[in-house]
């Protein structure tokens, strides 16, 4: 077992990427080891499939086609070729002694060793996919600074602070014949993808390792600098550059990379920069909204963390973020309005829903109800207890029928008032319920009837023949709701 401790070392190896971006010290263990050079393929992939097949006696090229998938002009074309070039006999059916060589070289890297250093991921514990023959180092400006500012570019004076990511696991795995192995595989597909013109490329699973062994007992402890750059092809958040230039962007990092994120909230902010909205004047509606969601992703990332834990609840607080970064832009028509107004309610609803499915009620001591009575109810909600179910609260929940209250107890699908009616009822026997723990400002009630009373009133006709007076639904109207969703939504975090 190794551990990473600080010493002091720096590593870069590429350039900072021209797109806007931001850098990662991240904590690795440097591995001395012995290891084939890999090199650029002389066949690509149709190449060699062909190739094999003729030599494993599979050499109709109807057997060809079937085994691989491949066009039949192509494989003739592969045979042609490879007769003109000496690698098949005249009638194609066997390989030559040059064609034998060639493809035994292709699987066989291990005549050309030499030295380098295998990197072990002290976050992960991974090993990762490169080898490099030399150690690039920098130095810190300050070699005391707790928090290392390096020169980007002397001519300019430029410099960048990375940030410093803490290692995760105390005790990483040892190096052992199948890491290598397995990293090395990875390497060599990599390195063979980053040469041939289409990306076309192949690898036995099986690496032979001969004379491939460690040269040092221990590693060295290092910090690598990774640059991080906003996904703009793709829809993650952000993109991480091959620290070592070989392919454009670092695949196994996606998984490490996003450990730090879920547990560490400075690096999100750290990185949040890269993540910004452009002029919806500037981008098809379509790469708007892909844009807002990421906003949306990333505010949930730094300022909202805790929503991940209900899957429900986040999918609406989410769709009520997206909705007011719209609405802020100025590029909503009133029927947005309303739906973010429906949005807002359905928000609620799943709350409710949640504290009915966490902190049920024992039907049984409620009153049958066989019809509406008023004072009932409303004796029913003073008796709970509840300080946010004040006098006024109280007299407009007292309204529900008490049957469609049950029914909501047992299968919360009902409006957001019956709703919330029962999942005050949860609280007659749990002292640790959350509606007996907040306090009346901290929920604020009266503002969610006022947001049930508003809804009903945008899903129904309006005119002069019904005298119901109407509240009209502007932009200001349904920020105001959003924000309210949002605030009574957090106040039950700890619970969830």
């Amino acid at each position: 077992m190794a551990a990473f401790v600080e010493t002091g070392s720096y590593l870069k190896f590429i350039d900072r990427p021209r797109s806007k971006s931001k850098a990662i010290l991240w904590p690795i263990l440097v591995h001395r080891v012995l290891y084939p050079e890999p090199r650029q393929p002389e066949l690509n992939l149709f190449q060699r499939a062909v190739l094999g097949l003729i030599r494993a006696k599979r050499d109709r090229q109807d057997d060809i086609a079937a085994l691989t998938g491949l066009h039949p002009e192509l494989i003739a074309l592969i045979v042609a070729q490879g007769i003109s070039h000496g690698l098949l006999t005249s009638d194609a059916d066997a390989l030559t002694d040059k064609g034998h060589k060639l493809l035994d070289d292709e699987e066989d890297e291990s005549s050309n060793l030499k030295a380098g250093f295998l990197i072990q991921d002290a976050i992960s514990g991974n090993f990762w996919p490169r080898m490099v023959t030399r150690l690039e180092q920098i130095e810190p400006l300050d070699p005391q600074a707790r928090f290392p500012v390096f020169s980007l570019e002397r001519r300019t004076g430029h410099t960048f602070r990375p940030y410093l990511a803490g290692p995760k696991m105390q005790n990483l795995p040892a190096l052992d014949n199948e890491s290598l192995a397995r990293a090395y595989r990875d390497y060599r597909k990599d390195f063979r993808a980053s040469q041939q013109l289409h990306g076309g490329h192949s690898s036995s699973d099986l690496v032979r390792l001969q004379g491939f062994q460690r040269l040092d007992d221990s590693p060295e402890a290092a910090r690598l600098v990774v640059w991080v750059t906003g996904d703009e092809e793709g829809d993650e958040l952000w993109s991480v550059k091959d620290p070592f230039g070989l392919r454009e962007s670092a695949w196994w990092l996606e998984q490490p990379i996003q450990q730090l994120l879920d547990s560490d909230t400075n690096l999100r902010k750290f990185l949040a920069p890269l993540i910004g909205i452009p002029d919806a004047g500037e981008l098809t509606n379509e790469e708007w909204m892909r844009e807002l969601q990421k906003r949306t992703e990333l505010d949930i990332l730094i300022e909202y963390p805790w929503v991940e834990a209900q899957s429900d609840i986040r999918r609406y607080f989410a769709r009520l973020l997206k909705w007011q970064r719209k609405i802020e832009s100025g590029t909503t028509w009133d029927s947005d309005l309303e739906a973010a107004l429906g949005d807002c309610q359905k928000l609620l609803e799943v709350v409710m829903q949640w504290l009915i499915r966490t902190y049920p009620a024992n039907v049984g001591q409620l009153p049958p109800g066989r019809k509406s009575d008023w004072s009932l109810n409303e004796r029913l909600l003073g008796a709970l207890g509840i300080p946010s179910f004040t006098h006024d609260v109280v007299r407009t929940l007292a309204r529900q029928d008490l049957r469609q209250i049950i029914r909501a107890c047992q299968n919360p699908t009902s409006s957001l008032k019956a709703l919330l009616f029962a999942a005050g009822m949860g609280a007659l026997n749990e002292d640790q319920h959350p509606l007996k723990i907040l306090e009346a400002e901290d929920l604020q009630m009266l503002k969610l009837l006022d947001l049930a009373d508003l809804r009903n009133q945008s899903s129904h006709g309006q005119s002069r023949f019904n005298q119901r007076k109407s509240t009209e639904i502007t932009q200001d109207v349904v920020i105001a709701q959003i924000t309210y969703a949002k605030n009574f939504t957090e106040c039950f975090k700890d619970w969830m």
